[in-house]
């Protein structure tokens, strides 16, 4: 594995979609959000159909978008890159990148359970007693 694969991460993307494309357009402008993806050497790893959905609070004055998720493998200089390139995309009123968390880092951050081994042998009154004498 060479230095530029170990530096890949995986991201998930959330965008919200002007309202104003006609449903036979979703397509082509899900094209172009791959594009970008591509452009800045990412890879995309699943991109759904975005949905219109009513939004909680207006977003640049808008009740409705359309709602999607992508998520992608990318180095982190080409997220820059596609940063850029979503901040200038007319058609995406806004958009969340987050870094999907590496599944050895989330098995060390749960919380362990004593396995039995570990729990000394005493019976309930003998624990009872101890705590009450504490």
């Amino acid at each position: 594995m060479n230095e530029a694969e170990n530096n890949i991460k995986e991201y998930e993307m959330a965008y919200l979609l002007t309202p104003e494309i006609p449903e036979d357009r979703i397509d082509s402008e899900i094209a172009e959000l791959k594009k970008l993806i591509v452009d800045g050497n990412g890879l995309v790893n699943q991109l759904g159909m975005p949905e219109r959905r009513s939004l909680a609070y207006p977003v640049k004055k808008q009740n409705h978008a359309y709602f999607g998720v992508v998520y992608f493998d990318i180095e982190p200089e080409g997220l820059d890159k596609i940063k850029k390139a979503l901040a200038l995309h007319k058609k995406i009123i806004r958009y969340l990148i987050l870094r999907k968390p590496v599944e050895s880092a989330r098995k060390k951050t749960e919380t362990k359970q004593p396995s039995a081994s570990q729990i000394p042998e005493q019976s309930f009154d003998q624990r009872l007693e101890s705590l009450l004498k504490s």
